[in-house]
């Protein structure tokens, strides 16, 4: 498989061995980005788009959750993910509310669900960006069309629509 075709994840975690770990796992199947922090995190998405994010929750620093809240602010297209050691109720209701996280796993993983996990998480951002397209192009046929009945109406829709970001 190229690289070009491969879907893009950042892994963030502060133990370098489960990053090692994961990018042993992956490598061939993703094109891998990694940070050992939030911070770290952060700027690693400023240089390379990606399509999922799965972090670990418990770091120093910053939490995944909260590293999830931040990037979706600025990368809301991308599919966040936490997964973490700990069995914390509390994380997984604020990766839910704050992170709106596409899934919570738990470590250890299973290799085999985690590799569809990611396949299902790439799977989903395919599909929000193909609506997305789709959805400006519907805008822009509008935009084109000024004449017809409801076009303004709809058109508000429409940007109302792509202005809210993805539909999860």
């Amino acid at each position: 498989m190229a690289t070009a075709s491969k879907h893009s994840i950042l892994l963030v975690d502060d133990e370098p061995e489960i990053l090692f770990s994961l990018r042993g796992l992956l490598r061939r199947e993703f094109d891998l980005h990694t940070a050992n922090s939030g911070a770290e995190a952060l700027e690693a998405l400023h240089r390379h788009p990606v399509e999922v994010i799965m972090t670990d929750q418990r770091m120093p620093e910053m939490t995944g959750v909260e590293l999830l809240r931040r990037a979706r602010g600025e990368y809301p297209q991308a599919i966040r993910i936490v997964f973490t050691g700990y069995a914390d109720i509390k994380a997984v209701i604020d990766a839910i509310n704050q992170g709106q996280i596409y899934r919570y796993l738990t470590k250890p993983w299973d290799p085999d669900e985690l590799l569809a996990v990611l396949h299902q998480a790439c799977e989903h951002y395919d599909h929000l960006a193909q609506r997305r397209r789709l959805l400006l192009d519907l805008r822009e046929h509008l935009a084109r069309s000024p004449g017809q009945d409801g076009a303004g109406e709809l058109l508000a829709r429409l940007d109302q629509a792509l202005a809210e970001g993805p539909a999860e």
